[in-house]
C-alpha cells in the first residue's frame, strides 16, 4: 500500500490501494492454523465437528463477500479510479463470530457444536471499516448481503466434500 502510494506520487502513476476487510467467500481454505473464522466454522460445520471459538464469540468483524470485493475491482478498472490515498473495501458491517455460527446453524438446519476457546493474545475486539471513500468513489456499487454469500459459500464447500 505504501509502497503503490508512493510510487503514484514520485513518478505521477493513477493508482489505488486498497485495504481488505475479512474477505470470505468459496475456494477459501480452512486447514491452517490462521484460518479465516468463517471457512473453519463452516468446514467443522459441514464434517460434524465442534467449531472452534476463540474467546466468548461477541468479537465482531467487517465481513466482505469475495463477489462484493470483485465488483468493486472490476468497477475501479472499467472507471479507472484513482485515489491518492487507501481506500477501505468494506460496507461498514458489524457481524459478531456469535451472529455467523448462528447463521450457519440456520443454513446446515441444525445447532452445532462449538468449541470454547481462551481469547488469542492481541485479538482485535471489533473491526469495521470506515467505509465513507469506498462509497463516494463506487456509489452504485451494491454488496452481497451477508447471509447470501454465507449461503453461497457453504454451497461451495458442500460441493467439494
Amino acid at each position: 500500500e505504501a509502497y503503490t502510494l508512493a510510487w503514484g506520487q514520485s513518478y505521477g502513476l493513477p493508482v489505488l490501494a486498497f485495504r481488505f476487510f475479512n474477505v470470505f467467500g468459496p475456494r477459501q481454505r480452512a486447514g491452517h492454523a490462521y484460518a479465516a473464522a468463517i471457512p473453519t466454522f463452516i468446514d467443522a460445520a459441514l464434517r460434524g465437528k465442534p467449531l472452534p471459538l476463540f474467546g466468548d464469540g461477541t468479537q465482531s468483524r467487517d465481513f466482505t463477500f469475495v463477489e462484493s470485493v470483485c465488483r468493486v475491482i472490476r468497477d475501479a478498472v472499467e472507471r479507472r479510479v484513482t485515489c491518492d490515498v487507501p481506500v477501505n473495501l468494506a460496507f461498514g458491517s458489524n457481524i459478531s463470530l456469535n451472529t455467523v455460527i448462528s447463521e450457519i446453524e440456520k443454513i446446515v438446519g441444525h445447532e452445532l457444536a462449538v468449541d470454547r476457546r481462551e481469547p488469542r493474545t492481541g485479538d482485535v475486539p471489533h473491526s469495521q471499516a470506515d467505509n465513507s471513500r469506498l462509497r463516494d468513489l463506487f456509489p452504485v456499487v451494491r454488496p452481497v448481503d451477508f447471509e447470501d454469500g454465507l449461503s453461497r459459500t457453504i454451497d461451495w464447500f458442500r460441493s467439494t466434500l
